[in-house]
């Protein structure tokens, strides 16, 4: 009995062991391919070299005004060599002479290759207010691994005119007052054009009742005919209710509304309309005035 929980716990120590072993393998990446340039303003280059990981840089890297610094890497995989796309990278700067320290982003892509460039025409406030030496760190993290790569690249030797930052920006203060111009309300045309329109859209009207008064009207069919008297009736009164309706959207229907009404009102206007026109001609083939 004692033997075989003896073998038990020492497979489990056995598998324990291997496991941790495997694990700590994993969780390992390496820097390859380090190369490091300098150029000047005029597109000369001044620097370039390449650093045998974890090797720093030798010297100090001096950058004047108008110098662009570019380093390129790999990151990969310790055991499969294959490139890693970690979730974080950072260049840091860290002076020297206070502790600041000055972060730039890094982007690498999905074969691990990336590049980060300081172009000193535009470097940042910090730097160019505070030249000096700055240790230059290269950090990765990423979640399939464990532990980060913090990597010593060297010594940056900022030799530029010191530069005053000015006040800082008011980032969470209060902001100016936004004043609000709104557009003036258009101007309505004149009344008499307004009257002179609504005489238009009324002249048929006045036609219409004049030709009935000198033709003369018979309404003894209509009586005759309930049904074709309704279907004349709902027929004048559609024409009557889209003249309405025109004139309440000029007064406060918007176009949405006013196009909903229209639908309805000229389904009916057509139906009824080709009714009674039908029994006018009906009547006129019997003889009927």
């Amino acid at each position: 009995m004692i033997r075989s929980l003896i073998n038990i716990i020492s497979w489990r120590a056995f598998l324990l062991v291997l496991l941790t072993s495997v694990l700590v393998q994993a969780d390992d990446f390496v820097i390859s391919d380090v190369k490091i340039a300098v150029t000047t303003s005029e597109s000369v280059r001044k620097l370039y070299e390449s650093i045998p990981y974890p090797s720093s840089f030798d010297k100090p890297i001096q950058l004047t005004s108008g110098d662009d610094f570019k380093m390129i890497f790999v990151v990969n995989d310790k055991q499969t060599q294959k490139g890693v796309q970690p979730h974080q990278a950072f260049l840091t700067l860290t002076s020297e002479k206070n502790g600041n320290q000055i972060p730039i982003i890094i982007r690498v892509r999905e074969n691990g290759k990336s590049k980060v460039e300081l172009d000193m025409k535009s470097a940042p406030d910090e730097l160019l207010s505070s030249p000096g030496n700055y240790s230059l760190d290269l950090i990765i993290g990423t979640f399939s691994y464990n532990d980060p790569l913090k990597y010593h690249v060297g010594t940056l030797e900022i030799d530029v005119p010191i530069q005053s930052s000015g006040p800082s920006p008011v980032v969470y203060g209060p902001k100016p007052e936004i004043h609000h111009i709104f557009r003036p309300d258009e101007k309505l045309p004149p009344i008499w054009l307004s009257y002179s329109f609504m005489a238009i859209v009324l002249i048929p009207w006045v036609f219409l009742i004049g030709a009935w008064a000198y033709i003369g009207v018979n309404v003894s069919l209509l009586a005759r005919a309930p049904e074709s008297s309704l279907m004349s009736i709902l027929f004048l009164g559609s024409l009557l209710a889209i003249e309405i309706l025109f004139y309440n959207y000029w007064t406060h229907l918007n176009i949405f509304q006013t196009l909903t009404w229209l639908t309805g009102l000229s389904i009916v206007a057509f139906i009824t309309g080709q009714k009674a026109l039908s029994d006018v001609q009906k009547w006129r083939s019997l003889g009927l005035r």
